[in-house]
């Protein structure tokens, strides 16, 4: 099935077309976040770990300069000296005006100096904006200057709310995917574990940057009992915990990566070229869209850093996937040479799976897959599902060389 869409398109779109990712996190070390002790948060054998040796994750929850909480069990806030309580569906306001301040049940507002931890009463939900979430929030001024809500609950907790969004839609006849989602999103998530030292966070909430999150009201029963099943499972290579990728639709091939198990293999039974592709009757498998010119010459000139006018392309393309690693843009300028991942993420594209044809002032882009292409692909798992894998075998299929242990 192919789409064919005309757009006019505008920079920065491609953040709209991304769906069912997972990303390599920048390392980044700013200052030290809340509590300053230097300790790597929710490391798997250092504190921030559960009795039960389940880790804690610390998910920061979107950015901005205010945030409203509430819990219909109501909440305790405590900083250092302070401490207050406030009442089943009262709403709390948390801001920052020179600095954090609070503000709840007509009480005037109150100067946070600390890192703000927000509990619900008897283990309920608390509440941010529209959603809610198991665990407890941390609230402080985070590097960028904006109001971090940080979200701190158990790894298996956060799956809950990872799977359904990230695998999608299930049934009973397709939750070996969400397994294997639980696993991957578990493998995924352990490898994020103290990389942002000083952020006060492990992971965004978004799959732009990690995975996708969204709180308790995307939990379904059938991802819930996938993640009870496969709990403390995770991928491993050589002793190690795998950082185990994954994406919406591999277009037939995936991609390689920076690790060995990453590996480009054809997404058909037996990795046997040749036969069809698991992930081959979703929409996402093939694809078409036109724009004007003008947008490419847009995106070549802010991409170069000189204006030029686009008269034709060639393309580096890996022999195993298919996908673009560079491509070279003839111009009035001279020749301008773009990685294809950067390429892709400035025009809005799926993938880098494509071609590009440029016929007047039209461009067209015909293309395959969705995401970056690395590890499981997501269609491709359910499809196997459908016929019957199990999810160890969904994970040996996208994984390569990878062996499965249950870590706590």
């Amino acid at each position: 099935m192919r789409i064919q869409v005309l757009v006019s398109f505008a920079v920065g779109a491609a953040l709209l077309s991304l769906t069912g990712c997972c990303y390599y996190a920048p390392m980044v070390t700013v200052r030290q976040g809340p509590g300053g002790s230097g300790q790597t948060p929710g490391a798997v054998t250092k504190p921030g770990q559960s009795p039960a040796g389940e880790p804690l994750v610390r998910v920061r929850l979107g950015s901005g300069s205010t945030a409203f909480l509430s819990s219909s069990r109501g909440l305790t806030l405590t900083a250092g000296s302070f401490h207050q309580s406030v009442g089943p569906n009262q709403v709390v306001q948390a801001k920052f005006e020179g600095g954090l301040t609070i503000a709840a049940g007509g009480k005037s507002s109150s100067r946070i100096a600390d890192t703000l931890a927000v509990t619900s009463a008897a283990d309920g939900l608390v509440r941010v904006g529209d959603r809610s979430y198991r665990g407890r929030l941390l609230l402080y001024r985070s590097a960028d200057g904006d109001l971090a809500v940080v979200n701190v609950l158990g790894l298996e907790d956060y799956l809950c709310g990872v799977v359904p969004c990230e695998i999608g839609s299930i049934d009973a006849r397709t939750v070996e995917a969400a397994k294997a989602q639980a696993v991957a999103a578990r493998s995924f998530t352990v490898t994020r574990l103290g990389k942002r030292q000083g952020l006060g966070h492990d992971l965004f909430d978004s799959y732009l940057r990690d995975q996708e999150y969204q709180g308790i009201e995307r939990e379904t029963e059938l991802c819930r009992q996938a993640v009870r099943a496969t709990r403390g499972e995770m991928l491993e290579f050589h002793g190690g915990v795998c950082e185990a990728l994954y994406h919406g639709n591999c277009g037939g091939v995936t991609a390689n990566g920076s690790q060995p198990y990453l590996k480009s293999v054809p997404d058909t039974p037996g990795h046997r070229r040749g036969r069809k592709a698991y992930c081959s009757e979703r929409p996402s498998f093939s694809w078409q869209v036109s724009i004007r010119k003008e947008s490419l010459e847009a995106v070549a000139t802010r991409l170069s850093g000189k204006k030029c006018r686009v008269r034709g392309c060639k393309f580096d393309v890996d022999r195993q996937s298919h996908r673009v690693k560079y491509l070279d843009l003839a111009t009035d300028r001279g020749s301008v040479r773009l990685p294809g991942s950067d390429f892709r993420m400035a025009m809005g594209l799926k993938s880098t799976g494509f071609t590009m044809a440029i016929r007047g002032a039209t461009v067209s882009f015909t293309g395959h897959g969705s995401g970056h292409g690395s590890g499981m692909c997501q269609d491709g798992a359910v499809a196997m599902a459908l016929g019957g894998a199990s999810y160890q075998e969904i994970l040996h299929h996208y994984y390569s060389g990878v062996g499965l242990n249950k870590r706590y």
